[in-house]
């Protein structure tokens, strides 16, 4: 069976947790997210536009996270941000909401004090 092959990979220095335990204040949170924003947003311009597109995203940390609630919410940001380039024109938070961009995550243990995200561009 053939795998497809990406069109674009890059890895970034963005730090994930999951957020669905988190107690933090409000204004840590939106520092958080506003700095991960801010990294996508660096080398957004080299990102594929033409849709469809499938975008897998992991994680990159010493830890791992449980697979099916905990590591798509620590990405949900860095989903949104990626989502708000490649579907411009579109308010913030609902450029996700797009039958043409598919998303997959997956997670590998890095060293310790190593936190990033690889975003893998695919054409299904």
């Amino acid at each position: 069976m053939l795998t497809p092959e990406s069109i674009f990979r890059i890895v970034l220095p963005i730090k994930t947790v999951s957020e669905a335990n988190c107690r933090w204040h409000y204004m840590k949170k939106h520092t958080f997210h506003k700095k991960q924003k801010e990294i996508i947003a660096l080398v957004a311009n080299q990102f594929p536009t033409d849709l469809p597109l499938h975008i897998k995203l992991t994680r990159i940390a010493p830890g791992t996270l449980d697979k099916h609630d905990n590591l798509p919410c620590s990405m949900k940001y860095v989903y949104d941000a990626i989502c708000g380039v490649i579907t411009p024109g579109l308010r913030p938070g609902f450029a996700d909401d797009n039958e043409l961009i598919s998303v997959s995550y997956d997670q590998s243990r890095g060293k310790l004090g190593e936190y990033s995200v690889m975003i893998e561009f695919f054409k299904p």
